[in-house]
């Protein structure tokens, strides 16, 4: 019997099965055909491949150069040590050296943005070649610690102010903010640092030079050790010509590190740790008359941090860290650009000139109740030291008058008219009872600035003193009382001409005799030095006489 078949042939359902079973098996034959034959091909590249690598030669060092400097900077040929730090984009071995051409700086080529108006100047060869070591700029930033500053006006409390300076001269400049010691009277220390691992130390004393609240900057001098040594010229710093980036050079989105001494990097102390943050130059803002007078950047600028040192990624000095803001979470902030900086510090060989062509007092503040009390009979003004009946102040007068004087009577103890200039007011006077003997260094003054140590013999010398012409002067007896026991802070001659001298000869009085000033005290005797003459100086300002000569009666006299 035939058997019964329900699917016909088109339709038979195992047909594809077997079709499907012989597919298989050809591609299987195939495969096992093609396999070794692609492994062998794949091995055979990637040896290729790995051969070219290794047997290629070294890539040359291309430095790419102006037309106009290419003679020049192939005459002159550096060995450089590649074992040094080298960027990346520059070729090298381990194990070789690499003649590289000396290149001007203008052979480096320049980044043009598509707007001709931010063209800037790349590193110079030597910078690329350099970069910049932390252990320099730890040296060329230092801290400043101002005491005696009013801080809480309310309660009259003093504190100590905190903040960020920059060596910008090897004989100890440093430019910090204003706002860092201003309202402080006490000293100004200057605190290092030797590695990052250190906290601060107080090693110098520093005193103001200048400062400008407008502008939010102050000019330092570090004038000697804390052991009182005086300073030897050989701090690392910022040169003004060669460390610094014009903010005309800067563009936006550039690297900004700030460098300083955040008070939250410490333990309550002035003893800081150093700081380093970094943030991009994101904005310029015009000030004080200079197209970027602001630089503005997103980097922290911290308290403490005032005054520091910002830099770009090459270590330059672009400007200083000066104040910061918030807008909800955002923080701005300012840096004081580093042309303002340059331009109003000026030429630091005048300032050098006006600020050692004088000895620098040891400034030192005091306080009444912790030194003996003054008593003027312990320093005996007035003495009769030759026994002719004249003592100190008639001797004086004798010794001042531009004629012979005349006397109360014939015992010729008294002095009784004369010729006499007064400095203080600029003016001739001609009767002894118009007259004080003025102790140019007030004896109360004296005591407190280290004559309360003397011996009794060396205060009754100082007090009676004819041998300098400067220690004791004939003026008007309104001006001598009141003057009193006045220092400059207090009380200045109203001639003003007459300034400079007054100074000049105040802290040489002062620096002969091994006192010390306040540091308000000194201010004054700055700001009175800034009024010299240019023939009025520390050597001119000494009288060889006690007898005005007539050139500087005619600076000093008022006329009417």
């Amino acid at each position: 019997m035939d058997s019964y078949n329900p699917f016909t042939f088109s339709e038979d359902p195992f047909e594809d099965s077997k079709e499907l079973e012989l597919e298989e098996s050809q591609n299987t034959d195939l495969y096992s055909v093609l396999k070794p034959i692609a492994m062998y091909g794949f091995l055979i590249i990637l040896g290729i491949g790995i051969v070219s690598i290794f047997m290629r030669p070294l890539p040359e060092v291309i430095v790419v150069v102006e037309s106009d400097d290419i003679n020049k900077s192939t005459e002159n040929i550096k060995t450089v040590d590649t074992e040094t730090l080298i960027p990346e984009n520059i070729v090298t071995t381990t194990t070789t050296t690499i003649p590289v051409p000396i290149l001007p700086t203008t052979t480096v080529p320049k980044i043009v943005n598509n707007d001709e108006s931010k063209i800037v100047d790349s590193p110079s060869t030597f910078e690329i070649l350099n970069p910049i070591t932390y252990k320099d700029t730890i040296k060329k930033t230092v801290q400043v610690v101002a005491e005696k500053c009013a801080r809480d006006i309310q309660y009259g409390q003093d504190a100590t102010s905190l903040g960020t300076g920059v060596l910008i001269s090897q004989d100890g400049y440093v430019v910090t903010n204003s706002h860092v010691i201003e309202n402080c009277n006490g000293v100004i220390h200057i605190a290092t640092i030797n590695n990052v691992d250190e906290t601060s130390e107080i090693k110098y004393f520093a005193k103001l030079i200048k400062q400008d609240n407008q502008l939010d900057l102050a000019l330092l001098k570090i004038y000697k050790t804390i052991q009182g040594d005086i300073t030897k010229n050989n701090f690392n710093y910022f040169d003004m010509e060669k460390d610094t980036v014009s903010s005309k050079k800067l563009i936006l989105g550039e690297q900004v590190e700030i460098w300083g001494y955040p008070t939250s990097r410490g333990n309550g102390t002035y003893s800081l740790n150093i700081n380093l943050t970094k943030g991009t130059l994101s904005g310029f803002e015009k000030d004080a008359g200079y197209k970027r007078g602001w630089l503005v950047t997103d980097a922290d600028i911290s308290y403490g941090n005032s005054g520091g040192a910002a830099l770009d990624s090459y270590g330059r000095l672009i400007g200083i860290p000066t104040f910061g803001v918030t807008e909800g979470a955002s923080w701005i902030g300012y840096l004081r650009s580093v042309d303002v900086v340059m331009d109003w510090v000026g030429d630091l060989d005048s300032e050098e000139d006006n600020f050692t062509s004088f000895p620098i007092l040891e400034i030192k503040e005091f306080n009444p109740l912790n030194i003996p009390k003054y008593n003027r009979d312990d320093w005996n003004s007035w003495t009769d030291d030759d026994g002719d009946c004249q003592n100190t102040r008639h001797e004086v007068l004798q010794l001042e008058s531009f004629v012979n004087v005349l006397f109360s009577d014939s015992s010729k103890c008294y002095v009784k008219s004369g010729k006499w200039f007064d400095p203080y007011n600029g003016e001739f006077l001609y009767f002894a009872s118009d007259l004080d003997i003025d102790h140019f260094i007030p004896l109360y003054n004296v005591h407190l600035s280290g004559g309360y140590k003397w011996s009794t013999s060396k205060k009754t010398e100082f007090a009676n003193n004819l041998d300098d012409p400067d220690l004791l002067i004939a003026v008007r007896n309104t001006s001598n009382r009141e003057k009193s026991a006045s220092s400059p802070e207090s009380w200045k001659p109203s001639n003003k001409a007459y300034w400079c001298e007054y100074a000049l000869d105040w802290i040489r009085i002062k620096h002969q005799w091994d006192l010390s000033a306040t540091q308000d005290e000194w201010d004054a005797l700055l700001e009175m030095i800034d009024t010299c003459p240019n023939d009025i100086n520390y050597e001119t300002a000494v009288n060889d006489s006690h007898k005005f000569t007539d050139q500087k009666i005619r600076i000093y006299e008022r006329n009417g």
